[in-house]
């Protein structure tokens, strides 16, 4: 009898026993349980490779929360190392807009005497 409801659209015994008492049966039927398991285990590690939206938004949560760990300490404060880093940067870009603007000011000065 076709079972039509399988995935592979397979025959099997209506009327017979569902377990059989052959040994060799049993072991079979065993292996193949424990091969669809494996299987099973296999489609869901390509799955998980292949989910790459997934991926990359675990990584993302996974630097965020090592990057917050670095600069907060575990009651939520700053860091005091964080806080100096954090000064140094403002302090290093403010220093390069001011080197850009005081630059910028000279070429209009020494333009204005030439001309």
């Amino acid at each position: 009898m076709t079972d039509p409801t399988s995935p592979t659209g397979g025959t099997h015994r209506a009327d017979g026993p569902a377990e059989s008492d052959d040994p060799q049966v049993a072991a079979l039927q065993a292996d193949i349980e424990r091969t669809r398991e494996q299987l099973a285990d296999t489609v869901d590690q390509l799955q998980a490779k292949l989910d790459v939206k997934g991926r990359a938004t675990a990584s993302v949560h996974d630097l965020s929360a090592r990057a917050k760990e670095k600069v907060v300490d575990p009651q939520g404060h700053p860091r005091p190392a964080a806080l100096g880093a954090g000064g140094a940067v403002v302090a290093g870009i403010a220093a390069v807009v001011l080197v850009a603007l005081w630059r910028r000011r000279q070429k209009r000065t020494s333009w204005k005497r030439w001309s």
